[in-house]
């Protein structure tokens, strides 16, 4: 009955991280590109999802952000172990075919190259952009039993679209922490192991979510001059650890990354699936679920991962 228990509490965990990406990135959508400013006074504060302001998007739909990590998790879901060429066909067929208005500049020039024959080695950009942190959840999810593995795919699937080393780095760290999360590690560890890693392929990233651990708490406004919310890895992943590691609830991470304006939906998004794989689908705040964009189909998208990586637990437990 434990080994159950504790296997339930993993599934709420997949689907925590899962939903919260998407809870994020919904929320975060209206105030994309903002300042703390323009946020204040066009919306007073936003703690519910509301409708793009240009008119792209309603009340809780999410971006390309959750699109990017659904598409990440059917890969993973049909290959067991990450296959990047698979990958990389997906997010070509999907940028084709995508109405999305959002998609960042780096990927949507990866996928240019994808559609012009380029294989996924060479498809990638040489940028900093987050694109490849906000999606990476579903490799730490899956493949959380060994932190090599974690950091290999994470580096893996960010290349297909994102060469720079911040964006590599900024990968790393995230799947890191969803996996070390997963582990049941502590803030500090959760920091620690994310940074080491990340370290390996930029220092200055790393040394960032380390400071972003250490100011945990303190002024937003702070942490917002000193670690930034930029579109830039070095910005966006490190604020997104701040908004998490100064979280005691599901809805401090988010309300404080949206209300803190610029890449808002992806800073949310990272730190959304960071606390809803802590707190599990059942620590999601109830009026963050009523209204989210197929909540059903996420939920079954997070609980496809988990049989995944049971099927591999089992495999290689054999």
């Amino acid at each position: 009955m434990a080994a159950e228990l504790d296997s339930m509490d993993l599934q709420s965990q997949f689907r925590g991280c899962i939903t919260g990406l998407a809870v994020g990135d919904a929320l975060g959508m209206p105030a994309e590109g903002m300042s703390v400013e323009q946020i204040n006074e066009i919306y007073g504060r936003i703690d519910c999802y509301l409708p793009s302001p240009v008119g792209d998007f309603n009340a809780g739909e999410w971006t390309d952000d959750t699109e990017q990590a659904i598409i990440l998790a059917q890969s993973i879901a049909e290959t067991i172990y990450f296959s990047p060429e698979d990958f990389s066909e997906r997010l070509k067929k999907w940028g084709i075919e995508s109405m999305n208005p959002r998609i960042g500049p780096t990927t949507r020039r990866a996928i240019y190259r994808l559609s012009q024959g380029a294989e996924w080695k060479n498809s990638g950009i040489i940028s900093d952009t987050c694109g490849a942190a906000m999606r990476v959840a579903p490799v730490g999810l899956v493949y959380h039993f060994n932190l090599d593995l974690v950091e290999r795919y994470a580096v893996i699937s960010a290349m297909v679209t994102h060469k720079g080393d911040a964006a590599i780095a900024g990968s790393v760290a995230v799947a890191v922490a969803v996996a070390s999360i997963l582990l049941d590690f502590d803030d500090a560890e959760i920091a620690e192991e994310a940074a080491t890693r990340a370290t390996k392929y930029d220092e200055l990233l790393a040394d960032k979510v380390r400071y972003a651990y250490k100011i945990a708490g303190e002024d937003v406004g702070k942490a917002i001059a000193e670690l930034g919310n930029s579109i830039s890895s070095y910005d966006a992943v490190p604020f997104a650890f701040y908004c998490y590691f100064s979280a005691e609830k599901f809805s401090d991470a988010v309300i404080t990354a949206v209300n803190s304006g610029g890449d808002a939906d992806s800073t949310a998004a990272i730190a959304g699936s960071l606390m809803g794989a802590k707190v599990g689908l059942e620590g999601i705040e109830k009026k963050f679920l009523e209204s989210l964009k197929d909540l059903d189909y996420l939920i079954g998208v997070a609980d496809r991962l988990y049989k995944t990586h049971q099927k591999i637990i089992s495999i290689t437990s054999s």
